[in-house]
């Protein structure tokens, strides 16, 4: 049974967002295999939910902070899009678990979704807080 991702929501308002920072990999299979673990994991709206997960900047929050932070500062590359335009390009973006993390919503799985997804995201970069994890 999927546990309903409604009990992990936050309640942020997106229009204070700024950026989504995505770690990579940001490749059509890094995506589209993070999207199948939340399908068996999670429902959205009583459907299975795919989502990717990503970070979000705004007021309080800065780049270097999002990037600095314990989810981000293991991920050599990343990449940033403007939160309005995920949304505009009919990613619905959830405030989910613990601030800043956010789940991009694929309005389905599928590769044509996951690439418009990516060309939203656009070039990776550098990661300048990137640390190495011991393994």
């Amino acid at each position: 049974m999927l546990e309903p991702i409604e009990s992990h929501l936050r309640p942020d308002d997106p229009s204070h967002w700024i950026l989504v920072i995505r770690g990579q990999p940001l490749t059509v299979d890094g995506l589209l295999l993070a999207a199948c673990r939340t399908l068996a994991e999670f429902s959205w709206r009583g459907s299975p939910l795919a989502a990717v997960s990503a970070e979000v900047t705004g007021p309080n929050r800065s780049t270097d902070a999002v990037l600095a932070g314990p989810r981000m500062r293991t991920r050599r590359t990343y990449s940033t899009a403007p939160a309005g335009e995920l949304i505009n390009g009919g990613f619905s973006v959830l405030a989910t678990f613990a601030a800043p993390h956010v789940s991009i919503v694929l309005p389905e799985y599928n590769e044509a979704h996951v690439r418009a997804l990516i060309q939203i995201f656009g070039a990776e970069q550098l990661n300048p807080y990137y640390m190495r994890t011991l393994r």
